[in-house]
Formats: C-alpha cells, sequence, structure tokens
C-alpha cells in the first residue's frame, strides 16, 4: 500500500498531518512520503486527482482524505 501526504509550505494544518501520518506510516506495513505542491510531483498529482486542498492523503493513487483526520480515524482509512 502507498500513501502519498501532499502538502505545502504555507499551510498550518499540514505540519500536524506529517505527525499524524508518519505515526500511521510507523505502524503499519506501507510505503509513505511526503509531497510538496512546490515540488514537481506534488503539482503533477494534484494536476492529475484535482486536488483543491492540503493536507490531503492519496492511498494506492486514489484521493482517500483531505484535512488533518485523528490518528484512529487515519489508520481506519487504510482498512475500508
Amino acid at each position: 500500500m502507498k500513501i502519498q501526504l501532499i502538502v505545502s509550505k504555507w499551510c498550518p494544518t499540514c505540519p500536524q498531518a506529517e505527525q499524524i501520518w508518519s505515526e500511521v506510516a510507523r505502524r503499519e506495513s506501507v510505503d509513505y512520503e511526503v509531497l510538496d505542491v512546490s515540488e514537481r510531483a506534488g503539482r503533477e498529482l494534484i494536476s492529475r486527482l484535482r486536488i483543491k486542498t492540503v493536507p490531503a492523503v492519496v492511498v494506492d493513487g486514489g484521493l482517500k482524505a483531505v484535512g488533518v483526520q485523528p490518528l484512529a480515524e487515519a489508520q481506519a482509512l487504510l482498512h475500508s
């Protein structure tokens, strides 16, 4: 399973999302990466998926959630 967290340097809630998803990645067996919208890979992903809000969570190539999820909710997203 691949999790991509899309963030932005100017986003006030993105650091919190990074902490939560880093913990999820530590607990689960997943491939995890953080992509910034200022980087080419981040821009390509938000363009392809038409993402308008960050933080955004992409699981296996599909948009799964936007915003900051509590830890338990974030883990539940992987099993839904």
